[in-house]
């Protein structure tokens, strides 16, 4: 299945709503990796209304939203260069989360290691 990235921050906003953790896609990922994988971010700190996320990437993977996202990191500077622990939001189960975050990694290993 193919990733799709939410740009239109009105339609990420409504198909996010009350969403919520479901996982990391942590350890190695980088700001970098992601915005190479999948481009510049739905949201930026400008859109964070209390700053808790500085970066969030909205997706429609396989009839469903998820968003890949930083979470009170505070700092730009130290997200952009440093941050790998990226949380995974959503309104679905552990199984449909797994499925899409093998789909990230794969889509991710396809991306940047070509």
């Amino acid at each position: 299945m193919k990733i799709k990235v939410i740009q239109n921050k009105t339609e990420a906003n409504h198909m996010m709503h009350m969403s919520g953790f479901k996982a990391y896609l942590g350890g190695c990922i980088s700001y970098k990796d992601l915005v190479d994988t999948f481009g510049e971010p739905t949201f930026t700190p400008e859109d964070s209304g209390d700053g808790k996320v500085k970066y969030e990437w909205v997706f429609m993977f396989d009839d469903s939203y998820f968003s890949v996202y930083d979470w009170k990191t505070y700092d730009e500077e130290y997200t952009r260069n440093e941050y790998t622990n990226w949380h995974i939001g959503g309104h679905t189960g552990a199984i449909d989360t797994n499925n899409f975050i093998n789909a990230v990694l794969d889509q991710m290993r396809e991306s940047l290691f070509a």
